[in-house]
């Protein structure tokens, strides 16, 4: 593969890895330098580590200096992401001098538009305190109540799409304030899930309802979204062959033609075992980039494998040079990233 065609797949992908500063030396950052890397994801706990500051967060100060190298290696400007949702999903934690969050959940219980926009500007200020310009978040899914993955742990806002929509474009907007990207998820809904996409097939065929699609069509036509997240889960009703994130029905048709969403798409990390137990790391790329995926969230975190930027690279590279994916679909891609890089700012 050539070093020019792997720099034209690089911009694609969002890397995972550890450390708390980028010394020049370090994987990440030949990536960033030599292959035009997209973007990075901080995290603050390594799961096969464990403990808190194990991976890539120790303070505010830490932080800052950390992206502020990462951005120096860059030509382009990088996507530096973060998962800040508050409540069980928070990656600045009080212990490492951030203030602590409530769930998004609470939010939604309060029901109290100044709380929200108090909520989301702490996030924003701190995100913007670190350098960090694209939240993973908000989270879009309906609330199905405490027995699902997603109700369980408070990380929806509600049951009423409604409401979820009116506290989410405040928490949109505020961050959009500050120069960060956020990212509705996880689409089409996964909020019904009884499952956890992390340890396999997740399938939402006898719970999802058309409402869940009900917040990203109204924040689409208000032109709050700017990114989405396509989840893992199955839905027979929608594709009986593929889960969202593999399934042009639910990308190219549902999100993009019948909702009108002409902005960037990024799905959920595919060493998540619901992609990864089924498919392999070439199938998944292939799938997902003709059913329209624009952005891969490679997090590297939940099995560790120091090889899995470099093969992740040489995979998409493959693709391209064997036709299997046009150079205008990855031009297509591109130009969604690098669009959104100038609207917020992020391009060198």
């Amino acid at each position: 593969m050539s070093h020019s065609l792997n720099q034209f797949v690089g911009q694609l992908i969002i890397a995972g890895f550890r450390e708390h500063e980028a010394k020049y030396n370090l994987d990440i950052v030949r990536y960033i330098r030599d292959l035009n890397l997209g973007g990075i994801i901080l995290y603050d706990e390594d799961l096969e580590i464990g403990g808190l500051g194990t991976r890539n967060i120790k303070s505010k100060d830490q932080i800052w200096k950390l992206t502020q190298q990462l951005q120096s290696y860059s030509d382009n400007g990088l996507l530096i992401a973060i998962d800040q949702e508050g409540g069980s999903v928070t990656r600045l934690k009080p212990e490492y001098g951030f203030g602590k969050l409530c769930s998004w959940n609470h939010i939604g219980n309060m029901d109290d538009l100044l709380i929200s926009e108090q909520f989301a500007s702490s996030i924003s200020d701190d995100l913007k305190a670190c350098g960090i310009n694209l939240n993973l978040a908000p989270v879009l899914d309906l609330n199905y109540g405490a027995e699902t993955i997603i109700g369980k742990s408070k990380r929806a806002l509600s049951s009423e799409p409604k409401k979820i929509v009116k506290h989410a474009r405040i928490f949109i907007n505020i961050l959009r304030n500050n120069n960060i990207i956020s990212c509705g998820k996880h689409f089409p809904g996964q909020g019904s899930a009884y499952g956890d996409t992390h340890e396999g097939i997740t399938d939402v065929s006898g719970t999802w309802n058309d409402k869940d699609l009900v917040p990203y069509s109204e924040l689409i036509q208000s032109g709050d979204l700017d990114m989405v997240m396509v989840a893992h889960v199955f839905n027979r009703n929608i594709d009986h062959k593929f889960p969202a994130s593999l399934s042009k029905n639910v990308i190219n048709n549902i999100l993009r033609k019948n909702l009108g969403f002409t902005g960037l798409v990024i799905c959920d990390d595919p060493s998540m075992k619901a992609i990864s137990d089924n498919y392999d790391l070439e199938q998944a790329f292939e799938l997902m980039l003709n059913a329209g995926v624009d952005l891969f969230c490679l997090g590297n975190n939940l099995r560790y494998d120091k090889n899995y930027i470099s093969k992740s690279l040489s995979v998409l590279s493959n693709l391209v040079e064997t036709n299997k994916i046009s150079e205008d679909r990855i031009y297509e891609s591109i130009n969604r990233v690098n669009m959104l890089k100038d609207k917020f700012n992020i391009n060198k």
